[in-house]
């Protein structure tokens, strides 16, 4: 299978999911496990598959021959439906949140059994039908976060290597570690849903090199602004406004959905020559009047003290 074919796949799959940001969302729940293990694209004990099936198990990711977070595609009355697996330790039975969630958020409970040499009680896998209340429950529960957490680092430390580490496809590893290259595909997915909308006069939209910089004159002294940072800006923050907290669609209905500026936390005119942009350090999305007010100093206000402002 050619480089290109991998992605033609990848991008078939991707839009089984039912939005943009729920498969960015997965994405971003990919890229944390990689970050709690520490695990890297060339690690033995990794692997993260592209299966050319249309059903069964997507995008999975397991560790030493066993899997810890996966999507799986099922008919539910009729409808695809889609459930996010996620490895949990043996006290996940206990966590009351499970227990009472189990018919409305939870599919199935799910227990692997022992491998070759282990001998604790071995891990759940556990299906999720409502996967915003799985993310909430990682951020907010520290009795869920403690329970995952612990059982990602059971399975790095449980052996040396997987025996079907000839299926890891690097392609999978950099859709969830590089959010740069994930906004470039999720925009060839979803043509027509990309995250940045309307900018403010200096900022003008050219897709060219991941760098920023150069000099142009378009109706005002004026520098490039990458669209595929804005995007992948936007993909890690979504589109509230990181000063007033204000999201348009909420405001104004489906005629603004994903609309939001984004601003460029250090002034390209004081750098005066191209450099590698960071998406997540260097932008944030902000609203228009913000994004002006902003700008109403030189050098600009940060966000906090415009914050600070608000708040008197």
């Amino acid at each position: 299978m050619t480089s290109d074919d991998k992605i033609e796949l990848l991008i078939k799959h991707i839009k089984y999911s039912p939005s943009r940001e729920w498969i960015n969302s997965y994405f971003d729940l990919v890229k944390r496990v990689l970050d709690v293990t520490g695990l890297r694209n060339d690690d033995p004990r990794l692997v993260m598959s592209l299966s050319p099936n249309n059903t069964g198990w997507h995008f999975p990711v397991t560790i030493n021959n066993r899997y810890v977070v996966a999507l799986h595609k099922k008919k539910v009355n009729d409808q695809n439906r889609l459930f996010v697996g996620l490895i949990f330790g043996s006290p996940a039975k206990e966590i009351p949140k499970f227990r009472d969630s189990y018919d409305q958020d939870l599919g199935k409970w799910g227990q692997f059994k022992n491998l070759r040499g282990e001998h604790s009680k071995p891990p759940f896998f556990l299906r999720f039908a409502n996967f915003p209340e799985l993310l909430y429950w990682l951020e907010t529960s520290d009795q869920v976060y403690q329970c995952w957490h612990e059982a990602l680092l059971n399975e790095v430390e449980r052996a040396k290597a997987s025996p079907f580490r000839k299926y890891h496809k690097p392609l999978m590893y950099k859709m969830a570690a590089d959010v740069n290259f994930r906004a470039e595909i999720l925009d060839m997915a979803y043509t027509e849903s990309k995250p940045g909308l309307d900018l403010l006069p200096e900022q003008i939209d050219e897709p060219n090199e991941f760098y920023e910089g150069a000099s142009k004159t378009i109706c005002v002294n004026a520098y490039e602004r990458n669209s595929q940072a804005r995007n992948a800006c936007i993909e890690h923050y979504g589109v509230k406004c990181t000063v007033c907290g204000i999201t348009f669609q909420k405001k104004y209905g489906s005629i603004s959905k994903g609309f939001i500026h984004v601003h460029h936390i250090k002034p390209l005119g004081e750098i005066g020559s191209e450099y590698k942009i960071d998406p997540i350090n260097d932008l944030c999305p902000v609203c228009p009047n913000c994004h002006a007010m902003l700008h109403m100093r030189k050098p600009p206000y940060s966000i906090n003290e415009l914050r600070a402002m608000l708040q008197k």
